[in-house]
């Protein structure tokens, strides 16, 4: 009787066939075709420096969203200054290859420099200031090229760090706990056709976590929509890993609940964590080839609209950037984005242009 092994890496070779039969084809064209958007997170100095990067998510993404150039700590390097130069070389290029931009992210609890910090501490009358100059200066700046920005990200507390609904932050500290209300409210009032957006992580899998995660997700979502704050969409992160279960009707289930509040849904963040330690590169990609299929197909046959994943190419990925993200698994190098590091397409791009198509992966 077949290995499981053998019949997910058969089975991957097999599926993958028809989508390499459309080498000219980036995710964008397959997933444009089913009227989904597919993009990349990318950094302003690889389009700038890498001629093979740039090539990739030329060809691969429909939007780009700025990894860290849309983030305080590269807006905002000193009080009074803002640095707009990667985020403008990242809107260039999509003006250049027929792209539009997403924005993320106006607030974060992480990615400040110092002097923000130390400004939040000085309480409501010093933050609520600091946060409408910036997004004064900020939406006004990008307000003919992006056209949706995550306004809040990470917002929601980790079930595994706190009981609470809302994560410790500066900006909870130096606001209160209607911070969140407050900046969604104040884009609008700057640009009233802007797509307003949550983005959060946690929701995507099967495990106690994840439920509760959703669950609080959830609350904070409906009750902006019962206090009337303008919230459009919510960004589902999609930070998978290979060794957590996964159960489609469970995020049915949560996709359903968000379109019921008129909400969109989209991916926004999508890569893979190779928990599990295994040394064949070609086995972790079939595994991962297929949560990615099972997560993307349940999350577009819920209505979502659009699929990012955060960055094109393995060896650009944040895993190996991060503490407690490995370089390696295995020894060999993290796998966890739809291209390797020769920018060959692996079994995850395949996945992913099936998923677009609406076909079955095994």
């Amino acid at each position: 009787m077949p290995r499981r092994r053998d019949l997910l890496l058969g089975a991957a070779a097999a599926l993958a066939a028809p989508a390499a039969a459309r080498a000219a084809d980036g995710l964008r064209g397959v997933a444009a075709a089913r009227g989904i958007r597919f993009g990349l997170a990318v950094q302003g100095d690889a389009l700038v420096n890498d001629p093979r990067a740039a090539a990739a998510v030329a060809a691969e993404a429909a939007v780009l969203v700025p990894e860290g150039g849309g983030k305080w700590l590269a807006l905002r390097p000193e009080e009074g200054v803002y640095d707009f130069s990667e985020l403008d070389a990242i809107i260039a290029f999509a003006a250049r290859h027929g792209q539009t931009v997403r924005g993320h992210t106006l607030l974060w609890h992480a990615a400040m420099e110092d002097w923000t910090l130390a400004a939040l501490k000085e309480g409501a009358a010093r933050g609520r200031p600091l946060l409408e100059a910036h997004f004064d200066r900020v939406l006004a700046h990008t307000a003919l090229a992006i056209r949706d920005w995550d306004v809040a990200n990470e917002a929601v507390a980790d079930p595994r760090d706190s009981a609470d609904l809302l994560r410790k932050s500066p900006w909870l500290e130096s606001l209160g706990p209607d911070y969140l209300d407050l900046a969604f409210r104040a884009a609008r009032q700057r640009d009233a056709g802007l797509a307003l957006t949550y983005n959060d992580y946690g929701c995507e899998q099967d495990t106690p976590v994840d439920d509760e995660k959703r669950r609080r997700v959830l609350a904070l979502v409906r009750g902006m929509r019962d206090r009337g704050v303008p919230i459009d969409a919510v960004g589902i992160q999609g930070h998978l890993r290979l060794g957590d279960p996964f159960s489609a009707p469970k995020l049915a289930a949560f996709v359903r609940s968000l379109r019921d509040l008129g909400l969109r849904v989209l991916v926004t963040e999508l890569d893979m964590i190779e928990d599990e330690l295994r040394s064949d590169a070609a086995e972790r990609d079939a595994r991962s080839a297929a949560l990615v299929h099972a997560f993307v197909s349940t999350v577009l046959e819920g209505g979502g609209d659009a699929v990012l994943c955060w960055g094109v190419t393995d060896p650009h990925s944040w895993i190996g950037r991060e503490p407690g993200y490995p370089a390696l698994v295995s020894g060999l190098p993290a796998r966890p984005l739809p291209l390797d590091a020769e920018y060959r397409r692996k079994p995850m791009w395949h996945a992913l242009a099936r998923a677009f198509e609406g076909r079955p992966w095994p």
